[in-house]
């Protein structure tokens, strides 16, 4: 049977009836080849939610079965176009995501590239390499995958096929040829030396769990290495959705804290609240400040002290990595890391009197 390779394009030759060897197998021969409706199967090959286990398993089992590769979405797409470059987000609805495609499809533009992008929305990992072997079969010349629970494997399948750089993340280990855009992880390290200043002695710093956001991770690690190194008290306090923000600051305040670093802004947006039910005073009783920076938050009238991530320049830099690699330009081992801006406003001050 004649495989994508056998065509310029990656797309097999067609023609004959369905089952045929000379004829590409087609969405509509998956679903009838899994049981599933033809929407299902393509919410399945988009990665797109709605899809259940079982069906996702019996679409991958059809696509191997029929020699099924996304390109043939492709035959559809082919009208001459500029070349396209794949942007996996993992949710455009966060700020940092959409701020960051805003800006890949600024840069992009001026290289004379076209933006296909897919959200992954946390889905299960072999649905993630469906999805992006979508934007591989849609002639995207490269890919840029802007989500860090993205497994290495699938990474490295992909990479195979196409030029890939990983954005918004410190890498992966386990693959260390593939080239990576990150914020500078010692940005944290800045707004220690903020609060270090104002005269704090005490610090949280909340977080998610590392499988969560490995990046993040990273950085308050060396934010609190940073924050012993120099004597000061400090804690990790790790939240997620069923987090009691007025119980977390109570008990901090108890314990004598007096400012909190929190690992982005809705997450200092909370501790604010909290801290109003309770009837402290910021930054008079605690100093509060976010991370991230990207408007809304950033505005005046929000008052947050933050620290800006650099969607911008983060994203011009995966631009020029991808577009390198494109063109088999050489690529230096490692990651770019893209530094920050400090933001200070009404929500820290002066560490309260013992």
């Amino acid at each position: 049977m004649p495989s994508s390779a056998d065509s310029p394009d990656g797309v097999p030759p067609s023609g004959g009836s369905p089952g045929d060897p000379q004829k590409a197998s087609t969405i509509r021969d998956v679903a009838l080849a899994a049981g599933v409706s033809k929407s299902t199967a393509s919410r399945a090959l988009l990665g797109q939610p709605g899809v259940s286990r079982a069906n996702l398993e019996k679409v991958q089992r059809a696509i191997e079965q029929l020699d099924f590769v996304p390109n043939q979405i492709a035959r559809s797409l082919s009208v001459p176009s500029p070349a396209t470059l794949g942007l996996f987000l993992r949710s455009a609805e966060y700020p940092f995501y959409g701020h960051l495609a805003k800006g890949f499809a600024a840069e992009a533009g001026v290289r004379g590239y076209e933006v296909l992008s897919v959200s992954s929305f946390d889905q299960p990992d072999d649905a993630n390499y469906q999805s992006l072997m979508v934007l591989a079969g849609l002639r995207a010349a490269g890919i840029v995958v802007a989500s860090p629970v993205v497994d290495p494997l699938t990474i490295r399948r992909v990479a195979a096929r196409v030029p890939l750089v990983l954005v918004g993340q410190m890498g992966q280990a386990s693959n260390p040829d593939v080239p990576f855009v990150a914020p500078d992880p010692d940005d944290g390290v800045v707004l220690i030396e903020h609060v270090a200043a104002l005269g704090h002695t005490s610090v949280a710093l909340t977080a998610v769990l590392p499988e969560h956001s490995p990046t993040q991770w990273v950085r308050i690690q060396r934010m609190r290495t940073h924050l012993e190194a120099r004597g000061i008290r400090n804690r990790i306090v790790t939240i997620g959705p069923e987090t009691n923000f007025v119980d977390l600051v109570s008990g901090l305040h108890e314990a004598a804290v007096t400012a909190v670093l929190c690992n982005n802004d809705f997450a200092a947006l909370d501790v604010l609240a909290a801290a109003a039910h309770l009837g402290l005073s910021v930054p008079g009783d605690l100093s509060v400040a976010g991370f991230d920076g990207l408007p809304p938050f950033d505005h005046e009238a929000v008052g947050l002290t933050t620290f800006r991530v650099p969607t911008a320049g983060l994203a011009a830099a995966a631009v020029d990595l991808v577009h390198k690699l494109i063109r088999d330009e050489e690529v230096e081992r490692g990651g770019v890391f893209i530094p920050g801006e400090l933001l200070i406003s009404r929500t820290t001050g002066p560490a309260p009197a013992p």
